[in-house]
């Protein structure tokens, strides 16, 4: 190894360590509980120091000679820099004044981090817990300081991204203590630890949410519904603020990873809905649905609308679907696969409004596994055309193949082996999340399905195109509002027209892109991509093309920008060549 080489992973780990330090809450994602007693500081001081250190931390990165470093740690070079430059670049837009919305914020994201990321195995875990709950009034007065900010600079959210934060507020400080989320520790702590010592920390912990906790999101509640509803920006879109274009852009090109117009991306959008629409009509026909979305939608809610009554059913058809039907077909497609088991569970209560099905990376220790949580709190919501794609794209081969080949890449960088999956309201002002490869991989995974014969009937075939469908029209709506100037009502329209989707589902994923410029777009952009790189690799090797080799490849290397992905293909394709 060079001296170059040394100078590389010394400066990656360097800034790896830095940013867990500076971001307690992401350590305790990545299962490092190092800082499991502390918040990220999210004050306007915080984020200049940021800033400079990410300038310090650059400054070393360019100086390293790259043509001396070996191929493997050259690429992990030029992703550092990549990612310090992004960071810098997004950080002047000040996206960190709106840190709270009906998807994220700490009245919704205190819940996860507590009960689902934090260690509670010995006396000391739960003293660092009873700390961090100390802390927490600090971290609940800095959101509301950041909104105080927000409006003295005109950088405001609209109403569709905040209208429901009050009630969110009030149900979480409503909730009985002996029900709540923030306590379900205690119920589940190891019989090691003394009931005494037990029940003493668990008092502490109640008397610290009644007195200190619960005021604290009250005074946040007030402020937002009675001053910060006056400022909210009247517009839908980012551009309608203060450099909103610029900001826009900066957001695409923080999602996607490549150089695109509002305008090239809406054009493409508009050409998949009608591409795709086509394949829905087609099979519609056959089965005898309708000849209009929306009419084909009502008639398979008809005939699927009693198939699955309770949450149960949900659930036992989910992991069946997954563990019997698709996990025996994966090693088809794939090689050498991490032994790393994916758990399916429920959505916990307090995350009954999120998406039909999410996915949460698990740890390297494998002290907590990846989970694939479905959103069964609704059965009648739950149709079974739709829940292939969905368990394709977030448990296997989608998101969870994704992260344990990432997690099981002990020779990358910690950088690349772990994603921030969290606060989408920072973006452009955050280190690199590489969503059009994330969420491009998981587009791709739904595709996968159909080599993988898991779509039996004509129905699950529609509802692998109905998600197919819904990420295209993305690339029209959110360009829409936040470029061309659209109005809520006319991207629902757009949506209810061109979608398989209720009004009630085409609103909240309105809300979602007017709250996440551009992060919509990501899904489309990355899976064409997938699909390109594929075709120039089967065009380029014909015969020594080998499609579990290609899937190794691209995954292998962790999240990465789709130009870097592409670079990274070449070199595959070249090294296959001259074998």
């Amino acid at each position: 190894m060079s001296t170059s080489d040394d100078l590389v992973l010394s400066l990656c780990d360097e800034v790896w360590k830095w940013r867990l330090k500076e971001s307690p809450e992401l350590a305790s994602f990545c299962g490092i509980h190092e800082y499991d007693d502390l918040w990220d500081d999210i004050s306007a001081e915080a984020y200049t120091r940021r800033e400079k250190c990410v300038q310090d931390f650059l400054a070393k990165a360019v100086t390293i000679d790259i043509s001396s470093c070996a191929d493997k740690v050259a690429l992990s070079l030029t992703l550092l820099i990549a990612d310090l430059q992004s960071y810098l670049k997004g950080a002047t837009f000040k996206s960190y004044l709106m840190p709270i919305n009906y998807l994220e914020g700490i009245h919704n994201d205190c819940n996860h981090i507590i009960a689902s990321y934090m260690n509670f195995k010995t006396k000391e875990d739960f003293q660092k817990y009873i700390r961090r709950l100390e802390n927490l009034p600090q971290r609940i007065t800095q959101a509301e300081e950041a909104l105080r900010q927000g409006v003295r600079e005109g950088i405001t959210q609209h109403s569709a991204s905040v209208a429901r934060v009050p009630s969110q507020i009030d149900e979480l400080i409503s909730i009985p203590l002996e029900s709540h989320e923030l306590l379900k520790p205690f119920t589940q702590a190891p019989q090691s630890i003394p009931k005494n010592e037990l029940d003493e920390l668990r008092s502490k912990a109640e008397e610290l949410l009644t007195s200190q906790v619960f005021p604290a999101f009250q005074k946040l509640k007030n402020y937002v519904e009675n001053e910060y509803f006056q400022h909210l920006r009247p517009n839908e879109g980012i551009s309608s603020i203060k450099d909103g274009d610029l900001w826009y852009q900066q957001c695409l090109d923080y999602h996607l990873s490549c150089s695109m117009t509002p305008q090239q991306i809406h054009d493409l959008g508009l050409k998949e809905v009608a591409r795709i629409e086509a394949q829905i009509l087609k099979l519609a026909e056959a089965e005898g649905l309708g000849q209009t979305l929306p009419d084909i939608l009502s008639g398979i809610k008809m005939r699927q609308k009693n198939t699955l009554t309770t949450k149960d059913a949900v659930l036992e058809f989910v992991r069946n679907l997954c563990y019997n039907k698709i996990r025996p077909k994966i090693s088809l497609l794939f090689r050498d696969l991490p032994d790393m088991p994916m758990s399916i569970k429920p959505a916990p209560d307090f995350m009954k409004n999120s998406p039909a099905g999410f996915y949460f990376n698990g740890t390297p220790d494998g002290s907590r596994s990846g989970c694939y949580y479905i959103n069964n709190h609704n059965p009648e919501d739950c149709l079974p055309f739709e829940l292939p794609a969905l368990s394709l794209h977030e448990g296997e081969p989608g998101h969870h193949l994704q992260g344990i080949y990432a997690l099981a890449a002990t020779d990358l960088p910690d950088f690349r082996r772990y994603s921030e999956d969290s606060k989408y309201y920072l973006p452009p002002g955050k280190f690199a999340f590489h969503t059009a490869y994330t969420e491009g991989w998981g587009l791709y995974s739904e595709f996968l399905g159909e080599e993988l014969n898991i779509y039996e009937s004509k129905l699950d075939q529609i509802g692998r195109y109905s998600f197919e469908i819904f990420r295209a029209a993305r690339l029209v709506v959110d360009t829409g509002i936040h470029a061309f100037g659209w109005s809520k009502e006319k991207a629902v329209q757009y949506m209810e027209a061109h979608t398989l989707m209720s009004k009630n589902e085409v609103t909240n994923e309105i809300d979602r892109y007017i709250t996440w410029p551009g992060q919509a777009c990501a899904y489309k952009i990355g899976e064409l991509k997938f699909k390109e790189l594929r075709q120039k690799a089967q065009a380029a090797l014909g015969t020594q093309f080998d499609v579990k080799e290609f899937h190794h490849c691209v995954l292998s290397c962790g999240s990465v920008p789709l130009h870097v992905l592409e670079s990274i293909v070449d070199q595959f394709i070249n090294d296959t060549q001259k074998h």
